[in-house]
């Protein structure tokens, strides 16, 4: 008979190897700063499996609790996450000619991704210690993840995280309730904050660290369960801190110690681009890495600068003849948008990397037809949207007829959707094109057969992007064909802001002055003043409106977004107006000046409400 130890597990340095007590740090190294890992008696936890409980009862994290470092089962908080479905590829799988290709669809946690098997045994571990309260960095999942668990725990949650982060990942660890503090600075900065306030304070410190592995390793279990207690050919996933990929590999290794399954996958990790430590060490085939200063990388859940289990992931890596791959931006976009559309499966950009690297893989023959290859989907589409929307088309705008929706489809507006794949930085002209170039562009970049009024339109909105003398590349165009789909015809239009001359200072309001043209009546405002440029030319363009005895409105929202980097950067201005029926329009309009968008989304916007409402008070 086995008894029980007083604990059946050590804490122990990846990097020096000295052994640690859990209650002095559950970080990191104290002598040398490197990864902590929990070095387990397999013996003990041998001799406690019941392995027909284990075999036999329905898939969760919490089902296999004696693999976690855990001493009192009472303080187990849980969410009941885990039991995340192993999806068979159909389409993709045939597209790359790989026979067996699965996706560990971990978007189905409690939170909407992996974190939450971390938090299970973080939080926990921090109410076995008596934590007063929990601190936390994260790029986004982690912070939502912690935050609910802390909060299903019923103590504090301190999150840090880098300034900018998505806002759907911010509203949904407020939601939860936690503190949260942005902080101007990379990751690896603010981790180091973090660990000062820690210390300072008596906060447990939570993050990529030892226990947060230990739960992570349980999607390795339920793979190898779901595969009938087999290990995968490849896993493949994105890489961050390394902490999930390392903790995977773990969970493959244990259960392969444990004589459940008979061979051990090769791993692969993916980053991207603007974030690729890991990477860049697996190049120089060194164990060794080099910190970033600034991580610059859509996939802003793994835009890390020193990740803190880099070195357990190489180990990883090397041991099992795995690879590290780095894949830029636009391709882990595409991948995701791939992911969606072939195997109905909605990841943020960051969990697509692992579909990238794929087909990187594939591309380079890496794989073979026969082999098993599992790819983890780490986190749901939804917690970041916006990123997606950046190669994927704002849909065009009709009225409620039959007729508008013939117009869309003898137009094959949804080809617009089709050409994701495409180099949206790709010049098309450096000089204003003629009506026949527009057309041309318009039928073989987007395989639109636009009608002759739609085309002069889109002719007419070229040539005044091209007046502030910048070269267009695919996305203006895209954004233009857009804005253009959404307007009303030239017979149709009410009012255009023919001209407008604006003054401002750092001190003083903006003053605007406007031509305006009703129908065929040019009207002159007398000088107005706003709080900006955009407010003055308005409140202008309501004199006019006011004078003339015109259908009245509402500016009820006003978004600004920025696709390209400089200060000559293209803008796309959106504007919600509403009449006094209560009709609502959304208008948007493109230009490198945001001045001009926004009088050309509120022109287009104004009419398609006039003829909405017929032109009446």
């Amino acid at each position: 008979m086995t008894t029980k130890p007083e604990k059946f597990y050590k804490l122990k340095c990846v990097a020096c190897g000295k052994y640690w007590d859990e209650r002095k740090t559950s970080s990191h190294c104290l002598s040398c700063h490197g990864p902590l890992d929990v070095e387990y008696d397999y013996g003990y936890i041998k001799s406690r499996l019941n392995n027909y409980a284990l075999k036999n009862a329905p898939i969760s994290a919490a089902k296999y609790i004696s693999f976690y470092p855990i001493l009192d089962l009472d303080k187990l908080i849980s969410l009941d996450e885990g039991g995340t479905p192993l999806k068979k590829s159909k389409k993709l799988s045939a597209e790359l000619k790989i026979d067996n290709l699965y996706f560990k669809d971990e978007t189905s946690n409690p939170t909407g991704g992996f974190k939450d098997r971390g938090s299970m045994v973080e939080v926990t571990k921090a109410m076995e210690m008596g934590a007063k309260a929990i601190i936390n960095v994260s790029t986004g999942n982690m912070a939502a993840s912690i935050s609910a668990y802390a909060s299903q725990a019923g103590i504090p949650a301190y999150v840090m995280m880098p300034e900018g982060m998505p806002l759907g990942k911010v509203a949904q660890t407020l939601a939860y309730g936690a503190r949260v503090i942005q902080v101007r600075s990379n990751y690896t900065q603010v981790t180091r904050l973090a660990e000062e306030i820690a210390a300072k304070h008596g906060f447990y410190l939570a993050g990529d660290y030892v226990f947060r592995g230990e739960g992570q390793k349980s999607q390795a279990y339920e793979i190898a369960e779901q595969l009938y207690w087999r290990a995968p050919d490849w896993m493949i996933a994105p890489v961050g801190c390394g902490t999930n990929l390392a903790a995977i590999y773990k969970g493959f290794k244990e259960l392969y110690t444990l004589g459940m399954i008979d061979k051990l996958p090769r791993i692969v990790g993916v980053q991207p681009e603007g974030a690729n430590v890991v990477y860049e060490a697996y190049k120089r085939k060194s164990r060794k890495l080099k910190e970033i200063d600034k991580p610059e990388t859509v996939c802003s859940a793994v835009a890390v600068s020193m990740p803190l289990d880099g070195l357990k992931l190489l180990n990883a890596i090397y041991e099992s003849k795995g690879l590290a791959i780095q894949v830029p931006d636009g391709e882990a976009l595409r991948a995701g948008k791939e992911l969606a559309n072939k195997e109905s499966i909605f990841v943020e950009p960051s969990a697509a990397l692992s579909v990238a690297g794929l087909k990187k893989m594939v591309k380079q023959k890496k794989i073979k037809p026969d082999e098993t290859v599992v790819c983890l989907a780490s986190g749901n589409g939804l917690k970041d949207p916006i990123s997606m929307l950046k190669i994927l088309p704002s849909p065009p705008s009709i009225e409620p007829s039959v007729s508008e929706v013939d117009k869309y489809l003898k137009m094959k507006l949804y080809n617009i959707q089709a050409t994701v794949d495409q180099d949206k930085a790709e010049v098309l002209w450096r000089r204003r094109p003629t009506k026949e170039q527009v057309a041309k562009a318009a039928k073989k970049v987007f395989g639109l057969n636009l009608s002759r009024s739609y085309l002069k339109m889109l002719h007419e909105e070229v040539s005044r992007f091209f007046s502030k003398g910048k070269e267009m590349v695919r996305s203006d165009l895209q954004h233009i064909i857009e804005d253009v789909l959404k307007a009303v015809p030239d017979s149709q239009r009410l009012i255009k802001v023919e001209d407008f001359s604006v003054s401002t200072s750092k001190h003083k309001k903006a003053v605007a002055k406007v031509d305006v043209r009703i129908k065929n009546k040019r009207v002159s405002t007398d000088i107005a003043e706003g709080v900006g440029p955009v407010d003055a030319i308005m409140r202008a363009v309501r004199k006019v409106i006011k004078k003339e005895k015109l259908m009245n409105y509402w500016l009820t929202d006003f978004d600004v977004k920025i696709d390209q980097r400089g200060t000559d950067a293209t803008v796309e201005v959106s504007m919600s107006l509403k009449d006094e029926k209560d009709n609502k329009v959304i208008a948007t309009a493109t230009s490198p000046d945001v001045i001009v968008a926004a009088i050309e989304a509120f022109e287009r916007g104004y009419n398609i409400l006039y003829n909405k409402g017929n032109g009446k008070k």
